[in-house]
């Protein structure tokens, strides 16, 4: 009868380890979910930022990069100041592999920088995760400047210089 006690015992223990372990992975499952929707939400709030910085906001006196490029006259130039999307990056593509919203035309973008660049093209990255502003006149090429890389604001120089758009990161 003793092996009998202990066999219990044992089968006992066995089936409290397994609901342990079940609830654990309910749990961790639980948690990829949240954190999926979590992501999710604030990707999207991600996007509307960066359309705001090239388009503007819609009743509000800040000019958004389109509005700062149509006003410029030949030889003129004006800064911007981008606080947001944070650690999202300014490209620009002009010659290279172009996101499926430029259409084959010059465009710049705003969206996260993709982590594995041979599997994952910065174009495709930004059709997904991002925005973009077509400017057909845009010269500047190789634009890869993070936003907010540290404690301050990222300002750049737009310059109208013979038709052509140029922009750069200013210090």
């Amino acid at each position: 009868m003793v092996n009998l006690e202990k066999n219990k015992r044992g089968f006992l223990l066995a089936e409290e380890t397994l609901k342990v372990i079940i609830a654990v992975i309910c749990i961790l499952f639980l948690v990829y979910i949240l954190m999926s929707v979590y992501n999710s939400h604030n990707a999207d709030k991600k996007i509307i930022l960066a359309k705001e910085v090239l388009l503007g906001k819609e009743g509000e006196s800040v000019p958004g990069i389109e509005r700062i490029i149509s006003s410029l006259d030949d030889g003129e130039s004006e800064v911007k100041d981008i606080s947001d999307p944070e650690r999202w990056h300014i490209y620009s593509f002009v010659r290279e592999e172009k996101p499926n919203s430029c259409l084959d035309q010059k465009c710049l973008c705003i969206c996260e920088a993709s982590l594995i660049k041979k599997l994952n093209s910065q174009a495709k990255k930004c059709d997904e995760k991002g925005a973009c502003l077509i400017v057909p006149n845009l010269a500047s090429t190789d634009i890869d400047i993070k936003i907010k890389e540290t404690r301050r604001n990222l300002v750049i120089e737009i310059k109208n210089s013979g038709g052509r758009i140029f922009i750069e990161e200013t210090r």
